[in-house]
């Protein structure tokens, strides 16, 4: 049998990977994250960082999905390519503190309060920035083209998010300041549903900046129609004897696993039947 070389090569430049994000992820905090998880037993931050760490590993993936130029080069392109995937998982850190949930501190709400819910959503923030520069990677993708359709995801985002609290009959963000599990996995689950859209867009690698950038919005046009819809016939049909908004308001968790569900198949579905 041959040696794999090749494959214990990206197995140990993987391992090597995941500890530096965790070690990043560590220094650019105020605290420390492994006193936080191991002596305070900190749920909502030991989410946060899996999400951290599985977007890691999504990014990870989809650079090896490229053409091989050689066992070398391709060691080189994997770090720089993941490298720049860890620096814009850490900006969406502050993108989900400063602009996606200004109205609390979510260092607060995760070390001083360890809000279970605001770790769900920072969880979901990291899993769909990290399938957008997956997308964006993967293939014949490059450093501008992950640079660019990231920034252009988190506007995405960040509009899907409004339209996500505009259309319920609750404030996400107070209810997630009461811990409210059924309104973080609801949010949680739509956000990680539009980011499994916008993949769809940007996985074929960059063949034209104009087809790439009209696919992706198109693509964006679709979460951001077609996930309310859904969510409209879940209270409908689904579940008509309940009110899935008023449902969630009360944290009633159950109703919310089932919206969300709902929403991350029907997005499943679009990414392999579109």
């Amino acid at each position: 049998m041959d040696f794999p070389q090749a494959e214990l090569s990206y197995l140990g430049l993987f391992l090597v990977v995941i500890f530096i994000a965790k070690f990043l992820y560590n220094a650019t905090t105020s605290y420390d994250t492994f006193t936080e998880i191991q002596q305070n037993k900190n749920q909502a931050l030991a989410v946060s960082i899996s999400g951290f760490l599985i977007a890691v590993t999504m990014m990870y993936v989809a650079v090896l999905q490229g053409p091989s130029k050689g066992l070398l080069t391709d060691l080189i392109n994997v770090s720089l390519y993941a490298f720049t995937g860890l620096g814009l998982l850490l900006i969406t850190r502050v993108i989900n503190d400063k602009l996606l949930l200004p109205r609390f501190c979510n260092k607060e709400q995760i070390i001083t309060h360890q809000n279970l819910g605001v770790g769900v959503a920072q969880f979901a923030s990291y899993i769909s920035a990290g399938l957008i520069v997956a997308g964006a990677l993967m293939g014949e993708g490059n450093f501008t083209s992950a640079i660019v359709f990231y920034l252009l995801a988190q506007l995405v985002l960040l509009i899907a998010s409004k339209l996500y609290d505009a259309l319920t009959h609750f404030d996400l963000q107070h209810e997630l300041k009461k811990h409210n599990m059924a309104a973080a996995f609801s949010f949680a689950a739509t956000k990680i549903a539009t980011g499994i859209i916008l993949f769809h867009a940007l996985r074929g690698g960059l063949e034209s900046w104009s087809q790439s950038i009209t696919l992706f919005f198109v693509d964006a046009l679709i979460a951001l129609v077609l996930l309310p819809v859904v969510r409209l016939l879940t209270d409908l049909v689904l579940m008509p004897g309940v009110r899935v908004n008023k449902a969630i308001a009360e944290g009633n968790t159950a109703v919310s696993l089932i919206e969300g569900s709902v929403a991350v198949s029907v997005a499943l579905t679009i990414f392999y039947t579109l």
